[in-house]
């Protein structure tokens, strides 16, 4: 279809500038189709997504937009992109490969620290990510990173444009079709990213995670972060979540509910400090 629209465009230009008593040069006409559509050439499997919501504050009684994403990712040859055009948090902009066997990933992206700054906003239960291990905006950072696995285990190396060192590794200390266990270590050099442990158990419906670490910010070193959830059916579930950031304030208490609609997500969200969210997520 592309080439189809260029080629139309470019022979209605072609024959408009032609002299009346000459027939236009389809020889060159085509030699300029050509070198236009090979200078459009995106690689294979260009895709365009994302997702957007909008929300309501009970508290500030304001409407607003929440998590939201504009995507565009493919590849050619052996290597893959992905760049995120607009987001609620910092932009996407890598590229990936695979060479000795190992993965790997440069330019900007999540930096491998905690499993909450490595799910993508539109796949995330509550609206908002908890600050440990990162930051509000997913924890991304600039720089390579290698990645691999095998048997259960994998694992994340990651070298920063700062210099500094980030990894993370993952095991699944059992998996099936009944009780599911997996544990994460992450360490990190650079201040408010810390050293992390985190265990996720699932059992049918049940779901139960804890991080807990230090996230060398200068104060605390027992900062954690409890979440259980309950999946009602495939559509509907409900969360609860223990966040103890280890500064000298009371640990918070959030609640989320959230229902799949049809191509919709509605959450709602109550926080610690009375605040209703109301949000519904669409992806594209």
């Amino acid at each position: 279809m592309k080439k189809l629209v260029l080629s139309a465009l470019v022979a209605t230009v072609a024959v408009g500038t032609t002299n009346a008593n000459e027939g236009p040069d389809w020889s060159g006409l085509d030699s300029e189709l050509n070198k236009l559509t090979s200078s459009l050439n995106f690689g294979d499997g260009l895709s365009i997504g994302g997702y957007l919501e909008g929300t309501y504050d009970t508290d500030t009684e304001n409407w607003g937009i929440g998590r939201r994403r504009v995507t565009a990712s493919g590849g050619n040859g052996g290597f893959g992109y992905h760049v995120s055009i607009q987001g609620s948090e910092d932009a996407d902009a890598f590229v990936t490969f695979n060479k000795a066997g190992i993965d790997w990933t440069l330019g900007n992206f999540r930096r491998p620290t905690t499993s909450t700054h490595l799910e993508d906003e539109g796949d995330m239960h509550f609206m908002d990510r908890n600050a440990l291990g990162g930051d509000g905006n997913g924890g991304r950072t600039t720089g390579l990173m290698a990645s691999g696995g095998s048997d259960g285990t994998g694992w994340k190396v990651h070298l920063g444009s700062d210099e500094l060192f980030t990894a993370r590794f993952t095991y699944d200390v059992m998996s099936g079709d009944g009780m599911n266990l997996s544990v994460a270590y992450s360490v990190g050099e650079t201040s408010a990213i810390g050293d992390w442990f985190e265990a996720h158990l699932s059992n049918g419906p049940f779901n139960l995670s804890a991080t807990m670490g230090d996230d060398d910010s200068g104060g605390g070193n027992s900062a954690s972060v409890y979440v259980a959830s309950y999946d009602f059916t495939d559509s509907v579930s409900l969360g609860l979540r223990q966040t103890d950031h280890d500064d000298g304030n009371d640990a918070t208490m959030d609640a989320a509910l959230t229902c799949d609609c049809g191509g919709g997500r509605w959450t709602l969200q109550q926080n610690e400090d009375d605040d209703l969210l109301v949000g519904c997520i669409v992806g594209f």
